[in-house]
């Protein structure tokens, strides 16, 4: 019989053919002595003072996902996880932030990961290595990482054997499909030709009377077509494609894993070897017989662990892991297609129709495919992008090894122990680019692909009964009829390799109530980048704790390290922290509240922090480069030719020194109700000075352009920082089979620019200082022209200069607050700080689960606030104008239905117009800054396991079933914009993030 009750260990109990049997259940309290890893060591839960959150890796899992990184957001308080970058197999990689952004710094942000005790990538991790995942996010937990320490340390451990434990076979199988969260959805051909027609009008006044304007209108008959037409022009009532439909399609995604774990008293082994397989979304990527242009990753990972015990006191430990990628991508680039999907009007083809016109069969001789759509005005082809451009393969191999060796030293002291570990990691970069040249013709950039046209113009796509077009093709480059042949380029990147060396003394004990531990450290990093001079990190590290009776905490640490970054007289600093906590559940005066508060602890912290990272090297000495032969003009015919020499490089600075700063950490965890209620919430503040800034930027004062020479790196700025994280969560049970939880957690971080060193700008609100960082500066919206009274108006002011500097209003048109009320618009005055910045200042998540006997469920929603995203180009813009000629016309989208019109005087967006629009279509205009916030569905798992009885026949451990979904669903406020929230700034060329229908099965032996 089995006993178990919440906030209790469960207990077996043998009847024995009894009917009646006293059971005594004994208080759990493995969540407060549940250890948690932090810098150099580890320490348990209830007595630790800083702020650290962890993530059960099982979790991780449960997003299938070919990057760790994005199976992060939501999962941990204080964490910031952005995938801006977009989805393209390979390159999923998200940034993450501990508590926000401390600096304006752009190379200083982000926290340093640590795996296995050394300084690493955490992309390619495999989920299944992982055994503890954790964030050092205060002073108190950072110190001993001194300068590289400021932004947050991310550590995780990979998977080692356990002592006394019978071999344990894992052998995981996932299969799944991936395709794109959402396409940007663009109207139709009828929608677009009638939208077409709106903005024609616009541009031409009088369009009634004037013939020439009328003649480029689409007709109400080719409209209506459309608005019938199947959409391939087989019907004959022309083309109305999609061109996202028509590039992508779902991929399949492949993950497998086998691992053996177990060990002896004396003797402790881990062994995993794994296999990742992602192709891409490209349709129509195996046109070519001997390669593949479709985007592809594969991963392989090894990951080994070895630990023995010599003797009582004499250990050693092995750990060896690797990855090797290998990913495949069109030769184009994914940019372009997307590019070229996002502009093309739907109303033309992708390949020409085969017409049987005697001219146009010998090309197709070398286009066996067919004949691809293209002209000067559209010089990409959504195919020719996608199976005509050629394909890069990139082959990298990352190897890393630590080997520790340690030994008690209990015949000096009890508890005295030494450590020394050495690592060695190299990484290597394979490239091969067999893509194909591209064309250029009348400073357009075509593809390296042949196009071709109508002869008798673009216009018999809009012309009914002539669509179905019978006559002869023209090259869109005159004698550019066969594709070009594709380069054949390798190249080998300088191999990475990174030497670490630490040497640790450990201390452990407890005198009575009085519990005191210590630990002192030193280490030397070396990493070579082919024959470069060598990076070089050295310094030491020191904790000190104590407790009395596990009531009164006292934690102490410092950081001593050096970065060569800085001269000799500014290369050393010292860090120190300082924390303390109290547990009042500890005292007797607190025993009345041991029937619904069964643990409180309040914690503060203070510690100083440096760092030295976003800018190049050797920074304090000054440089002299060498010089080309110069020509020197004594008069006329008297040129005199000189060797080369030398001149003064960039200025240098010899005070320049890491950013420093001050962090204060309060926080309060509580545990009630039987552990069944458990509450954690930090409050931070954190002042960053001397930030190192580039004074060669147009926004601070430095030396004049004038001078001749780039302005050197100087401590200078100020940022501060604070917030709060916060995570509440309740664990039951209801009767015996029926188990759940939900939990919630947040993070909440915002700056504030105090100094950057910054020009004096005309007006106060155009001043960065005061801001934070990354807050957007844009034109402010204030209304649309009302009618041509009022246009004829603003354009007569300033001496008919007029009211904005971006050309003729007309109605419908957008008009910008006159913020200095000076009567006109320019960038000097009348841009001012709207929105929030790009990186969510509040990110949060809601995991929650069950399990009822062999089922189980786990849900994960995240989400983001407090952030904008700043669009323009096809993203947002009507018809707008690509290209180095201006003359690749756009699409457009539903939020351009509802546009100004005479008869539309409240729209939510202003009169439309073809191509170069810039007072309407305005990449700094608040029009186009929208409220990124979302909340996702972002993970969903669903999982059977068979009954023991079943599978132990067959002397298994375990066999689980399951399913997962990932990115399912978003709710956002972009609305017509069509855009997924965390796309990145700009004209949104952007490969989108995948949503993961993923089916898999455990078998543990």
């Amino acid at each position: 019989m089995t006993v178990s009750f919440i906030g209790y260990t469960t207990k077996d109990v043998p009847l024995k053919g009894q009917r009646q049997v006293n059971v005594t259940l004994v208080e759990d309290s493995k969540t407060l002595q549940e250890v948690v890893v932090i810098g150099y060591g580890s320490q348990k839960k209830t007595t630790l003072t800083g702020s650290v959150a962890s993530v059960n890796v099982k979790e991780l899992s449960q997003s299938p996902s070919a990057n760790i990184t994005n199976a992060l957001a939501g999962r941990l308080p204080g964490l910031t996880v952005t995938q801006f970058g977009g989805g393209e197999p390979g390159k999923d990689v998200a940034s993450f932030a501990v508590r926000g952004l401390s600096s304006y710094n752009s190379g200083a942000q982000s926290p340093i990961v640590i795996v296995d005790g050394v300084e690493r990538s955490l992309s390619n991790l495999d989920p299944n290595e992982i055994e503890t995942f954790s964030i050092l996010k205060d002073a108190s937990a950072t110190a001993v990482y001194g300068i590289r320490g400021a932004n947050g340390v991310v550590i995780v451990t990979t998977k080692r054997g356990v002592s006394q434990s019978k071999p344990t076979v894992e052998f995981k199988a996932q299969v799944g499909l991936a395709e794109p969260v959402s396409y940007p959805d663009y109207l139709g051909s009828a929608d677009y030709a009638r939208l077409y027609n709106q903005a024609l009008k616009n541009d031409n006044p009088g369009w009634e009377t004037d013939p020439a304007v009328q003649s480029k209108l689409f007709s109400d008959e080719m409209i209506n077509n459309w608005a019938r037409a199947k959409g391939d022009n087989t019907d004959g009532l022309g083309y109305n494609i999609d061109l996202f439909d028509y590039a992508f399609r779902p991929a399949i995604q492949q993950n497998y894993t086998l691992s053996l774990r177990g060990g002896s008293e004396r003797a402790r082994y881990f062994a995993m070897i794994g296999y990742f397989n992602q192709d891409g979304n490209y349709r129509y990527s195996d046109l070519n017989d001997a390669y593949s242009t479709n985007g592809g990753f594969k991963r392989y990972n090894l990951r080994t662990s070895l630990d023995i015990d010599i003797t009582k006191n004499f250990y050693v430990s092995v750990n060896l892991g690797g990855q090797i990628t290998d990913m495949n991508e069109s030769g184009g680039g994914s940019g372009n297609i997307i590019f070229t999907a996002n502009t093309t009007p739907p109303i033309y083809p992708v390949v020409l129709e085969r017409n049987g016109h005697p001219s146009n069969e010998t090309y197709y001789t070398d286009h066996p495919n067919g004949l691809l759509f293209g002209d000067s005005q559209y010089t990409k082809n959504i195919l020719g992008e996608i199976a005509y451009m050629g394909y890069k393969t990139t082959h990298k191999i990352n190897f890393q090894g630590n080997f520790v060796i340690g030994h008690k030293l209990d015949f000096i002291t009890k508890g005295l122990k030494v450590e020394g570990m050495f690592s060695y990691d190299i990484e290597e970069t394979h490239a091969i680019d067999r893509s194909i040249p591209r064309k250029v013709a009348n400073n357009e950039e075509y593809g390296g692909y042949a196009t071709f046209y109508p002869s008798e113009g673009l216009g018999i796509y809009a012309t009914p009964d002539r669509v179905r077009y019978s006559g002869a093709y023209t090259p869109a480059i005159s004698n550019f009829t066969v594709d070009n042949t594709k380069q054949n380029s390798y190249q080998a990147s300088m191999a990475i390799a990174r030497v670490y060396m630490q040497a640790k003394l450990d201390y452990q004990r407890s005198f009575g109530g009085h519990n005191v531990s210590g630990m002192f450290t030193m280490h030397r990093s070396q990493r070579t980048i082919g024959n470069e001079v060598a990076y070089r990190y050295q310094g030491f590290a020191a904790r000190a704790t104590y407790d009395y009776e596990n009531k009164y905490l006292f934690e102490a640490n410092v950081g001593i390290n050096g970065s060569e970054n800085f001269s000799k007289a500014h290369r050393y600093g010292v860090f120190p922290s300082f924390s303390i906590g109290w547990v009042p559940t500890e005292e007797r005066f607190m025993s009345g509240t041991k029937g619904w508060l069964d643990h409180l602890k309040l914690r503060g912290s203070v510690g100083w922090v440096g760092n030295d990272q976003g800018i190049g090297r050797f920074l304090y000495v000054q440089y002299y480069n060498g010089t080309n032969a110069s020509s020197w003009n004594t008069g006329t015919n008297y040129n005199q030719s000189m060797g080369g020499g030398l001149q003064e490089g960039d200025l240098a600075n010899p005070d320049l020194t890491w950013e420093r700063g001050i962090k204060y950490n309060a926080g309060i965890d509580m545990n009630m109700l039987n552990n069944r209620l458990s509450l954690s919430i930090d409050a931070f503040y954190e002042k960053r000075w001397d930030i190192i800034t580039n004074t060669g930027g147009s926004d601070v004062v430095g030396i004049p352009d004038i001078f001749g020479k780039t302005s050197s790196y100087v401590n200078a700025g100020t940022v501060i920082n604070r917030g709060f994280d916060l995570e509440l969560g309740w664990n039951d049970r209801i009767g015996r089979n029926f188990n759940y939880y939900i939990r919630f957690n947040a993070g909440f971080a915002r700056n504030k620019i105090l100094d950057m060193m910054e020009i004096d700008r005309a007006v106060p609100w155009m001043q960065r200082t005061g801001h934070r960082v990354g807050e957007y500066f844009v034109y402010e919206v204030d209304h649309f022209v009302k009618d041509q009274a009022e246009a004829d108006k603003l354009n007569a002011m300033n001496d008919g200069a007029g009211f904005q500097p971006w050309g003729t209003l007309s109605p419908g048109d957008v008009v910008y607050k006159d913020l200095n009320n000076d009567g006109k618009i320019d960038d000097q005055h009348d841009m001012k700080a709207m929105g929030n910045p790009k990186t969510p200042e509040l990110q949060f998540g809601i995991p929650l689960g069950l399990s009822y006997k062999g089922w189980d469920l786990s849900v994960l929603f995240q989400g983001a606030a407090l952030t904008s995203l700043q669009l323009s180009g096809p993203a947002v813009w009507d018809f707008p104008v690509m290209g180095a000629q201006g003359n690749n016309m756009g699409k457009v989208k539903a939020m351009h239905l509802d546009s100004w019109t005479p008869d539309n005087p409240d729209a939510s967006y202003p009169a439309l117009h073809l191509g170069n629009h810039p007072n309407n279509k305005n990449a700094s205009s608040s029009l186009f800054l929208y409220d990124a916030s979302y909340l996702r569905l972002k993970n969903i798992e669903i999982g059977y396991s068979l009954p023991q009885k079943l599978i132990q026949k067959a002397h298994l451990q375990q066999v689980r079933f399951y399913v997962q979904g990932m990115n399912l669903l978003t709710f956002d406020k972009l609305g017509d914009v069509n855009m997924d929230p965390e796309t990145g700034n700009g004209n949104g060329s952007w490969y989108p993030i995948q949503r993961i229908y993923n089916f898999g099965v455990n078998v543990t032996f």
